[in-house]
């Protein structure tokens, strides 16, 4: 009984002396540590408004950010580890580190690819929201844009998500005004009725006004066909994108409800 209390005071005055003696590397590490948080925070947020300030872009300004606290958090950590007396496994966590970053990239190539893409795009600038813009077979409105893919509405109103890389490996055409994003639609009506049907169609259409009325684009209605005692008009106008910020497909479709109401109320008949 004498031996075993003898052996457990021997071990703990050795577990007490190594505490000790280890005591300032554990007090030097949470330090460490904890300046790593605040100052990754810190600065990070100073980057980023810093950037904001001068790019006016919060979607480049948050991702220097983030990179700023990433890399001042990565070499905070290795710090704290070297501290600790624990440096062979910062070595390990960081050759690790490595070698997972090679896995996953190579598995998420496309992924990695639009995201670099959209690096480039968002410090190159070619468009902004608001902007019309097009690229092989998509055009429209640029609504939104992020590091992966830029969200297009069409002249139809689909919103279309285009992925950032296939911006960068195409031709990009990107209009000065997004004023020229024409609209039309069709109506079938009797012959007799033509002449009162345009003038009734061109005053329901001027009273909106998002629609533009200038002489380099009026509203037109066009005679397209002439089947039987029928035609086929064709209703062609252009908005204007500074008076609002909605959905193109709901402003052209109070437009059409605009043109049958008036001609409902003068008692012609039309069809699609």
């Amino acid at each position: 009984m004498h031996y075993m209390v003898e052996k457990f005071l021997r071990t703990f005055d050795l577990s007490w002396y190594l505490l000790v003696a280890y005591l300032p590397a554990l007090l030097g590490g949470m330090v460490c540590f904890a300046i790593t948080i605040i100052g990754s925070n810190f600065l990070s947020r100073l980057v980023a408004k810093y950037s904001l300030r001068r790019t006016k872009d919060p979607l480049i300004s948050n991702f220097i950010g983030k990179i700023i606290w990433s890399i001042f958090f990565i070499l905070g950590s290795v710090l704290t580890l070297g501290i600790l007396g624990l440096g062979t496994i910062s070595n390990k966590i960081l050759a690790g580190a490595g070698i997972t970053t090679f896995i996953i990239g190579f598995a998420l190539k496309d992924i990695g690819e639009n995201f670099l893409s959209g690096l480039i795009l968002a410090f190159s600038r070619p468009y902004k929201v608001g902007s019309l813009i097009e690229c092989l077979e998509v055009k429209g409105v640029v609504r939104n844009m992020t590091l992966r893919q830029t969200t297009v509405e069409s002249n139809d109103g689909k919103i279309i998500l285009v992925p950032n890389s296939m911006i960068i490996k195409n031709p990009l055409s990107k209009y000065k005004t997004a004023d020229n994003l024409s609209q039309q639609f069709t109506l079938n009506i009797k012959v007799t009725d033509s002449r009162r049907a345009i003038q009734l169609i061109k005053d329901a259409v001027h009273k909106f006004d998002h629609v533009l009325q200038t002489p380099e684009k009026p509203v037109k209605v066009v005679v397209d066909s002439l089947s039987g005692d029928k035609i086929k008009l064709t209703v062609v106008f252009w908005f204007d994108t500074t008076k609002f910020h909605t959905s193109f497909s709901e402003k052209k479709s109070e437009v059409m409800l605009n043109v049958f109401d008036a001609l409902h109320k003068n008692e012609i008949e039309f069809s699609g």
